[in-house]
């Protein structure tokens, strides 16, 4: 297996954040309790919501969380609770995603 190469520290050059985040969720996302949430609940709900309201039948492969795992935290609600996230498609999560990032883009620049 290949080793992952050590990253060069160049002080000059300024650390960024990727895609403008703030907190890093992959603590939460690669847990073993949300991976077998996901899991469960994509067997349950095998098909894409957003295809499904357009009139296309789309395999889910992503389990979404519909009001955002930052904001669900910070409001105290459980993000693992099946009200709170839907099935979607690889498609229909990134056309999903995409709008929000930009919207909290759009809201930062203000």
């Amino acid at each position: 297996m290949p080793n992952k190469p050590l990253k060069i520290s160049r002080p000059w050059v300024q650390e960024r954040e990727a895609f403008g985040r703030r907190k890093d969720n992959s603590k939460f996302y690669n847990s073993r309790k949300w991976r077998k949430f996901a899991t469960a609940y994509r067997e349950k709900h095998p098909y894409c919501v957003k295809c499904d309201d357009e009139g296309l039948v789309g395999p889910a492969n992503v389990c979404d969380h519909i009001r955002g795992l930052d904001w669900l935290i910070e409001q105290g609600i459980n993000p693992i609770a099946e009200e709170e996230v839907q099935s979607l498609c690889h498609h229909c999560h990134n056309k999903k995603s995409g709008k929000e990032s930009h919207g909290n883009r759009e809201k930062l620049k203000k």
